[in-house]
């Protein structure tokens, strides 16, 4: 019979492990795997909680048990917004369904095409900046992954950056660059887990309008929009409208949060690190002679080494948050049905026994051979709800950085 995980047993922990949380969340998780191991029971307020830390309890949750565990409606929510459900909010056959479907637009060949779609936004950035005294710097990356996400996913542009206006036309800054969204379990803001990001707005006229005319026509153009357009299932039914719209809202703001926090992160470990910087300039100096690198090069790059490892320093999703819709158990220890349960890829990443020197930033980790054996990454999520677009979102930073570095060079970095 399987046991209640080991975890505080103060009648009153509730309240003290919420103040414990409230004034260092990471300390707070940290304390508990030290004092009752890897899989712990406890009461953040009035929510019963397990925190699973071990590297081989995570892969048992992730690959095991997936299909037992739940998004919370707060998490959803801050990804469908005022529309309907994508591939981040479906679950069970249905998201299976739609993971099928996009698949093809996430593969090796659409990858490389979308690079130079990627390239033209930051070198157009790059050419803005030169006339700029002062950069704002997050909302400049913000803009651009705006921008590139609109070229990728509906062969458009925004109004006002760049010459080109995308053969599917403009959108406007508003409807590219969204809302920002804070929201908590029941609302609360003042709950221990908040979920704030990007979003769509509640109108999004231009975009629906692209969306709409190319349903009617069908033309590929070679984007994520025509690629859903196209797309059959097994039986060979379509995506209808709602489906294609709810998930082109998703997508475009997919990579608003992760990629202007990432590469902020990445260039400042970099600046810490001066023979970083030089190697990544001489690097983006030898790939890009004529032409954009191929994925491969970009792949094998010690830029996407280095890249790597501020993610791992400083994960975009330092914590992932599930709730268990069928009971299980991991190691002979209980997860009852509507249960919260956290996973800290910020302590994972940051813990000795996966990541020798764990807060040293140290790139070669990644060059070559895998990471240290026994290690687990998560930067992007794990199993298989893992982001379907990592690859992309790697090569498009790597690309993004190694133009940064011709354009700018070591003395103008961009911290």
């Amino acid at each position: 019979m399987a046991m209640t995980p080991p975890g505080p047993t103060d009648p009153d922990s509730g309240r003290i492990n919420y103040e414990s949380w409230q004034a260092d969340m990471f300390a707070f998780l940290r304390g508990l795997a030290e004092r009752h191991g890897d899989i712990v029971g406890f009461q953040l307020g009035g929510s019963p909680c397990i925190l699973v830390n071990g590297a081989p309890e995570v892969r048992k949750l992730f690959s095991e048990h997936e299909a037992c565990l739940r998004k919370p409606e707060f998490v959803k929510d801050s990804n469908r917004g005022h529309w309907g459900d994508g591939l981040t909010t479906l679950e069970g056959a249905a998201w299976q369904a739609r993971r099928r479907a996009l698949r093809p637009s996430f593969r090796a060949g659409p990858l490389t095409s979308h690079m130079a779609a990627v390239a033209r936004c930051t070198t157009d950035m790059l050419n803005a900046w030169s006339s700029h005294s002062v950069v704002h710097l997050l909302r400049e990356l913000r803009i651009l992954t705006a921008r590139i996400a609109a070229r990728v996913v509906l062969d458009a542009d925004i109004e006002g950056y760049g010459p080109g206006t995308g053969r599917s036309g403009l959108l406007p800054l508003s409807e590219a660059y969204g809302e920002d969204y804070a929201g908590a379990s029941g609302g609360d803001l003042a709950a221990p887990l908040v979920m704030i990001r990007p979003r769509a707005l509640p109108r999004m006229d231009a975009t629906v309008r692209i969306i709409d005319q190319r349903i009617a026509s069908g033309e590929d153009r070679g984007d994520v929009l025509s690629k859903m357009v196209l797309a059959r299932s097994a039986d060979g039914e379509k995506l209808t409208r709602e489906e294609i719209v709810g998930e082109v809202m998703q997508i475009l703001y997919a990579g608003h949060l992760t990629i202007p926090f990432t590469l902020v992160n990445f260039w400042r470990d970099t600046a810490a690190a001066n023979e970083s910087i030089a190697r990544i300039v001489t690097e983006a100096d030898d790939l890009y002679v004529n032409e954009v690198p191929k994925t491969a090069n970009l792949l094998n790059s010690y830029c996407m080494a280095a890249l790597k490892e501020s993610m791992r320093l400083h994960p975009p999703a330092p914590i992932l948050y599930r709730e268990v819709e069928s009971a299980f158990e991991i190691n002979g220890l209980e997860f009852a049905r509507n249960v919260a349960v956290w996973v800290s890829p910020q302590l994972l990443h940051n813990d000795a026994r996966y990541f020798p020197e764990p807060h040293r930033f140290a790139p070669e980790r990644f060059m070559g051979a895998a990471a240290t054996p026994g290690s687990i990454y998560l930067p992007f999520g794990s199993g298989r709800r893992a982001c379907i677009g990592n690859q992309l979102a790697l090569h498009q930073m790597t690309l993004i950085s190694h133009l940064v570095a011709r354009g700018l060079g070591a003395a103008r970095w961009p911290v």
